[in-house]
């Protein structure tokens, strides 16, 4: 008489409240396992927010480390990458203010002739350096506009789910609306002619 076959195994419909408990118990293995996940996409949300590469990557290690030693704070009735999102977010507005506030200070102990020496996009373009492109175009976002491009168009969530912005879903939209305009005026500057051709 034939086996049965076996029923396939259902997926795990979501790995983060194993994982939360494993880590808020100590537990290494789901440590591993939950960084291994969360590291490229922390990365990825730090880096759109801050545009500077070396700087995402000093954040993203800070969000971890935070969003780990928090993990046990998560309400399990909020979707965990909501949460984690808005904690990754929080942290970047902190970077960000600080290195606004030490390049302040910074600038102000220059000579004076050195406040004029802006690099020329057209610099950038012509290396062809598609990350310091990137970089370049959303450092010129205002800081709103970047993080509704980052958590909508590049994380690919919804205006309903960017509750990370603390915002109404109508005004994301709109913010979106104005960031999506403002980079197709930017590109142009910062990446080079073949990139937007397809390399043709």
């Amino acid at each position: 008489m034939p086996r049965p076959t076996p029923l396939p195994q259902r997926p795990e419909a979501s790995p983060w409240p194993r994982l939360a408990r494993g880590i808020a118990s100590g537990d290494a293995a789901a440590l591993g396992d939950w960084y291994q996940l969360e590291w490229p996409a922390i990365f990825r949300l730090c880096f759109g927010l801050i545009a500077d590469h070396a700087a995402a990557e000093d954040a993203a290690q800070d969000a971890m480390l935070r969003v780990s030693d928090r993990i046990d704070t998560w309400n399990k009735a909020r979707p965990y990458l909501a949460w984690r999102t808005t904690v990754v977010l929080n942290l970047t507005r902190d970077h960000l203010r600080r290195h606004k506030t030490r390049q302040y200070h910074e600038l102000r102990r220059q000579p004076t002739s050195t406040l004029s020496s802006v690099p020329d996009p057209a610099d950038a373009a012509a290396r062809g350096e598609l990350q310091e492109a990137v970089e370049s175009v959303l450092a010129n976002l205002p800081e709103r506009e970047r993080e509704a491009f980052v958590l909508c168009d590049l994380e690919e969530l919804s205006t309903e789910h960017a509750a990370a912005m603390q915002i109404k879903p109508a005004s994301v939209r709109s913010i979106l609306s104005l960031a999506r305009r403002r980079l197709r005026g930017l590109l142009p500057a910062f990446v080079p002619e073949s990139s937007l051709e397809g390399g043709a």
